[in-house]
């Protein structure tokens, strides 16, 4: 690893057992460990997706079960210390516990959301990758271009194309790279809903669909159309065909406790500039 990279994301749970079973038998994920308190960690070879099990120090802004918070491999620790000093005096880094379920430190992005910070690849050895493979993760928030900044200044990320032709075209939504991995910076979801970019999914699944802070994560896949057939039926209701006026993405599915996963095999997703990662 040369560069900074997304290698964590962070699930609060109630049951994360139930949650591991669910990624490990629909998107072919590898368990890492438990933890005594509960928590369960997978992988895809790369990313560390932790299941959280909810409790009094967890959830510590009282969000509720969901997306957390995610995290960045980083090489130097120093390096990102003097980047915060420069460039986020307000990120207020601490230390995390280091075990495999978190990071060795922690930051927060300009809204106050957490980011997990590890000089280890949080406990996965990194090894090639074939499909399903997590490659994105979305932010909705109020100030983009401050979050967009924050990743780029401190953390070496770039934009990529499509967020600099959303930029000239005065669209909202700004996306960044690092390599592997498309972050998605979009509007808060008031303003999302505003400008009518939810507006093919049913009114009772909209809020699903439009969550503040992390909002989804998304895979590509091999054979999208097999994933979504054996959604079970308690969940399948909500699947939804993302919009053909989207370049990435093509469907959007949930998990047991309705977090929201996109799915690509045609389009991909944009991990740096020009650079794209798809099945097909």
């Amino acid at each position: 690893m040369d560069r900074p990279a997304m290698s964590y994301l962070a699930i609060v749970s109630e049951r994360p057992d139930r949650l591991s079973d669910f990624y490990q038998t629909y998107f072919g994920l590898t368990e890492l460990g438990r933890s005594d308190a509960g928590d369960v960690s997978v992988t895809d070879g790369h990313f560390n997706l932790t299941f959280l099990k909810r409790r009094a120090g967890v959830d510590e802004d009282e969000a509720g079960p969901g997306l957390h918070h995610f995290g960045i491999a980083v090489e130097d620790i120093d390096e990102i210390k003097a980047r915060l000093k420069e460039y986020a005096p307000f990120a207020n880094l601490r230390e995390e516990s280091g075990d495999l379920h978190h990071g060795e430190y922690r930051v927060t992005d300009p809204n106050g959301y957490p980011v997990s910070v590890s000089t280890r690849h949080f406990g996965v050895t990194p090894r090639p990758r074939g499909f399903p493979s997590l490659r994105h993760i979305a932010l909705s928030v109020p100030n983009r271009e401050e979050v967009t900044a924050f990743f780029v200044n401190v953390f070496g990320f770039r934009e990529t194309s499509v967020s600099q032709q959303r930029r000239a075209t005065n669209q909202p939504a700004r996306h960044l790279g690092d390599g592997t991995t498309n972050l998605a910076v979009l509007p808060d979801p008031d303003l999302i809903r505003q400008l009518g970019e939810e507006r093919e999914v049913p009114a009772e699944y909209q809020a699903i669909n439009t969550r503040p802070g992390p909002a989804h994560f998304g895979f590509v896949v091999q054979d999208m159309d097999a994933i979504v057939d054996r959604m079970p039926p308690a969940l399948s209701g909500a699947t939804n065909k993302r919009p053909n006026r989207r370049d990435m993405a093509e469907c959007r599915v949930f998990d047991p406790e309705w977090n929201g996963i996109d799915l690509s095999q045609r389009l991909g997703f944009e991990v740096e500039f020009d650079k794209w990662v798809r099945a097909d």
